[in-house]
């Protein structure tokens, strides 16, 4: 890819090191396979990368036929895509993240991993409108505890089939308040703490009208690489 220097071996996981080994790459490609295609939306789903850095990837990714960049068609900058090549790697991202779950699972929810930015992220492409009134906006404020305030409070509007994300305070009357300690929801995120069990020991709360409080597992999803044995 580019001009960065290889192992120089013929080997074919010295070739496949050389594309995924890079600092952000697979997690770029990650990015990609769920959806996000503008350069806004990968700086969300990569809230650490700097933006030159992210430049230089996508670059290096254009150039090794693993990525695809064209103009947007309305508005201003380019749209991201995964080529053949680039789709092709996720089912090797995605043994990555299932050898993580089984041999790795408790350094994900170390303190200096808990992200509640790239959490409500990942909520907010993962969640669907099953339980969601269709005649009217519904909003959920999730409050996260053990993060900085500034950090603590998000909002995701479900409105016209979509759902948006706001960091601030929209004004909108609040439809369910879900409440939890930022590794409590990362852990129910990825599939270590039972939905259920967390509700039951009130780890997790929900506030609100009893119809929206029961549809919260119909439409909250969990990781794609969530683990099911709890």
């Amino acid at each position: 890819m580019g001009t960065r220097q290889g192992y120089g071996q013929f080997c074919p996981i010295a070739r496949a090191s050389e594309v995924l080994t890079t600092r952000w790459t697979p997690l770029i490609v990650r990015e990609l396979h769920f959806g996000s295609s503008r350069y806004a939306d990968l700086r969300r789903g990569l809230p650490r990368i700097s933006s030159a850095l992210l430049s230089q990837r996508l670059k290096e990714l254009e150039q090794g036929g693993i990525v695809t960049c064209t103009p947007a068609a309305t508005g201003t900058g380019n749209v991201y895509g995964l080529t053949e090549a680039g789709r092709a790697l996720f089912p090797v991202l995605e043994s990555m993240g299932r050898w993580a779950q089984a041999h790795s699972r408790d350094d994900m929810t170390k303190d200096e991993n808990l992200d509640p930015d790239l959490l409500m992220w990942n909520i907010r492409r993962r969640a669907t409108h099953e339980g969601i009134p269709t005649d009217r906006q519904f909003t959920v404020c999730f409050h996260f505890l053990g993060v900085p305030a500034r950090k603590s409070r998000f909002w995701l509007l479900f409105r016209d089939g979509e759902v948006e994300i706001c960091l601030r305070d929209p004004g909108y009357d609040t439809d369910l308040t879900v409440s939890a300690g930022i590794r409590t929801m990362t852990r129910i995120w990825l599939g270590h703490l039972p939905l259920e069990a967390a509700l039951r020991g009130r780890d997790i709360v929900l506030e609100g009208d009893r119809p929206h409080v029961a549809a919260f597992s119909r439409w909250f999803s969990l990781s794609a690489l969530a683990v099911r044995d709890g």
